[in-house]
Parts: structure tokens; sequence; C-alpha cells
């Protein structure tokens, strides 16, 4: 009779102590970081976090308020420490409430941490439960403190910005989105070697703020060769811009990505372009669509614009010869025909197989010459060393072969094939009178 009272005071006491909250958070003392950017703390040494925190009745807005505005729903705070949670401490000596990382969904690393070597911040970051593997990675051109400034035009939430702009690479393959558990799995791999998308700051024409004289563009001519083209090539109007305009530059008000930042190991190594990323993406199985544009292959001084397809994944074989590894990659592709500037008719079938071949051969220089840029850098990018894992029998044997030093050697064989399935809503060009 003893026990059994003695048992059920002990499961009372239980019921009472499971019941309770101990460890709740109230939603109003909570500080929701909505991206997170790292940066090397002053003279390298240490890491300057910046922190966007939402700001939630800002964020909300009105019933006849869409997104966007003068005034983002964010604040931005930066500050140094040793360790990045030593710096949310510092965080929480200015914000009245505690920071957490459970609405987190950007990480964005600055281009000096990139090129020193992120494992130790990022394993710092894993560890921690609040920690969401499914977030974006983000590579900054120059600090990342910078790049979370950005007052977008159509968000109020600024690391919406961020993760829209990723997703959006499905219409053109410019850019590649990358989670934080994809960079882990290609760095413990050892078959695939990382890579992350590149945010860089563009400066913005407001007509209001930033007055311009003849046709601008607008861009940061910084932030890529491309773009360094396009300055050069406005001529005379360019320097017809008032001086008072030239000496204030505006503030980088949005980013845009330029590239994909290629990785060795942990660092970062170099780049590709947009247009090699899209290379990127077709080897990866990650390209969708894309419009693109080629010289007509009779009249070379007009474009046929046409949008790219992906039908089916890129068949890659290999076979070892000696020492030499070798790949044999076919890929096949649709094409959609959506401008002929030369008006040759290309719905004939002997003209649609010439500029079918043409497209072919151009988008076979393009893959062949980012593949040996990928191989300069000897960052297999585009997963080969999963097919030679595959040959492995054990874990020990793969990482005795020592695959990542041996990307730069091997021999990689592409044959594309480009079908044009559709020809837009004219089917031959409009006759000239």
């Amino acid at each position: 009779m003893f026990n059994k009272k003695f048992l059920l005071i002990i499961i009372l006491i239980w019921i009472i102590a499971l019941s309770g909250c101990w460890d709740r958070r109230e939603l109003e003392n909570l500080a929701f970081v909505q991206s997170l950017g790292l940066d090397l703390g002053p003279g390298g040494k240490g890491v300057t976090i910046t922190a966007m925190i939402a700001i939630p009745p800002k964020l909300k807005g009105g019933s006849g308020d869409s997104g966007g505005g003068t005034e983002t729903g964010v604040f931005v705070l930066s500050v140094a420490a040793p360790t990045i949670f030593e710096g949310f401490n510092l965080i929480n000596t200015t914000v009245n409430r505690e920071v957490t990382l459970l609405q987190n969904s950007a990480l964005l690393i600055g281009e000096d941490i990139a090129r020193q070597g992120m494992r130790k911040w990022i394993d710092s970051l894993v560890r921690y439960r609040e920690m969401r593997r499914t977030l974006l990675i983000f590579v900054c051109q120059g600090k990342a403190a910078d790049i979370m400034k950005v007052k977008p035009k159509l968000e109020r939430n600024p690391a919406e910005y961020f993760t829209d702009l990723a997703r959006i690479t499905k219409l053109s393959a410019m850019f590649p989105m990358m989670s934080l558990n994809e960079f882990l799995d290609h760095y413990e791999a050892l078959a695939q070697e990382d890579y992350a998308p590149i945010l860089a700051p563009f400066h913005r024409h407001d007509p209001d703020e930033y007055p311009v004289s003849g046709g601008s563009e607008g861009g940061d001519p910084k932030s890529g060769a491309d773009s360094k083209k396009a300055a050069s090539g406005r001529g005379e109007q360019s320097q017809q811009k008032p001086k008072a305009a030239a000496q204030t530059a505006p503030e980088a008000k949005d980013v845009r990505m330029i590239g994909t930042a290629i990785f060795k190991q942990d660092k970062m190594i170099g780049n590709f372009d947009i247009y090699e990323t899209q290379v990127l993406q077709i080897l990866t199985h990650e390209f969708k669509e894309a419009l693109l544009s080629t010289h007509d292959p009779v009249r070379k001084n007009n474009q046929v614009v046409y949008r790219l397809l992906a039908t089916r994944p890129p068949r890659i074989k290999y076979r070892k010869r000696g020492n030499t590894d070798n790949f044999n990659v076919k890929i096949a592709m649709e094409a959609d025909l959506i401008s002929i500037q030369s008006g040759i008719n290309y719905t004939n079938p002997r003209q649609e197989s010439v500029l079918e071949k043409h497209i072919a051969l151009e988008l076979k220089k393009r893959i062949v010459r980012t593949i040996h840029k990928a191989q300069q850098y000897n960052a297999d990018v585009f997963g080969f060393g999963i097919k030679v894992r595959n040959t492995c029998l054990t874990g020990s044997e793969w990482d005795r072969y020592n695959w990542p030093n041996k990307f730069k050697k091997a021999n990689i064989r592409v044959q594309v094939k480009v079908a044009i399935r559709r020809i837009g809503v004219q089917f031959q060009p409009p006759s000239l009178r």
C-alpha cells in the first residue's frame, strides 16, 4: 500500500513538472533575424556580424498597402566579436529582445571570409539548433554588411528580396541557388566542389535623386567584365554627364547576381560569369530554360533569339584508361525560336537543320570553355567525381584515389544535340513588299 501511494505521488509530481512551459519564449520578447551577414573582423581578426532584424508592425503593412515603399520593415545592425555567438550577445546589449535565428532565410558571406576559408564559421552555425539548413547561402562582392543595406522597391523585407531573386534563376539559369545543407553535402562528399551565387551592389539610377543626361542602362562598372563593356559602349553620352552628378554617386540601393563563386574545399578560388553559370547548371541538371541568342549562321550580322529548354539530364559516361580519367558527356536540348532578324525561313526543314547544328556548335564551344576554366581552378563543381566514386568498392579506396587533385588532368569529351521544336506564333517570316 505504501509503495502504491509513493508511486502515485511521484506520478503527480511528474505531471505537474512536465506540464509547465518552463522554456517558453513569448513572441513579443523575440527579435527575429531575417538574414545574417558575416565579414572578417577589424584587422582580420574575429568576425563582424550583420543582422537584419524584423520590425513586425512595418512588415505587416496596411490593408491597402502593397509590397515595397520608402521604408523597409527591418533594421540592420553590425557588431564585431571574436565568435558569432558572442556577437549575438553584443547585439542584445542594444536590442531589447532576445535575438533568434528561427526565421533566418539567408546567409550572406563576405568575400574576405569566403577567400580565407568558411569552415570554422559554418561549423559554428550548423551546430546551433535554431539554424535552418534550408536557408540560402550567398557570397558577396565586397562586404556582406554593405549588401545588406539594400532598399528594394518591391519588398518591405529585404531578406525576401534575396531569396526571391535566387529562386527566379529557373527563368534564366544565370546564377545558382544553393542551400546551406547542399553546401555542406558538397564539402563532405569530396566528389563535387562547392559553389554559391555572388551578390554585388547595383546602383539604381533614380531620375529624382541622380539626374543623368542621355540614355544610360545603369550599372556598377566594378561588378563584372560585362558591366565594363556596357559602360564603355555608351560612347559620348556617358561623357556628357554633369560633373556634380559624377562626383556624388548614388548609394547602392539594389543588388544583382553576377555569377557563381567557385570553391576549393572551403575557400573561394575564382568565379564563373552568368553565362558560364548557365553551363554549370546544364551539367548539374539544374538548368530549366533560358533565353539566348547567337549570330545567324547565314547572315552573320544578324541575331537569332531562341529559348533553350532542358528535356533530359546530361548523360555522362566514365572510363578509366591507364592513368587517365575519360568522360563522355552527351547533352540533348530543345529550342524554341523567338526572333529571326535576318528574315531567313528557318521553318524550312533544310534551313532548320542548319540552324540546329549551329546552335549546338555554339553551345558546345561554351561548355568546353567553361569546363576548361574549371580545370584550371582544379575544382570539379560539375560533379564528375560522382561517376568516379561509383567505381570504387569502399570508402577508403575512394579516399586514396584523391579525385579532387586529378580533375584538372581528366579528358572530357562533349557532344551536344539541339532540336528546334517550336517556331513561335509566326510560321514564316513576314514577306517584304
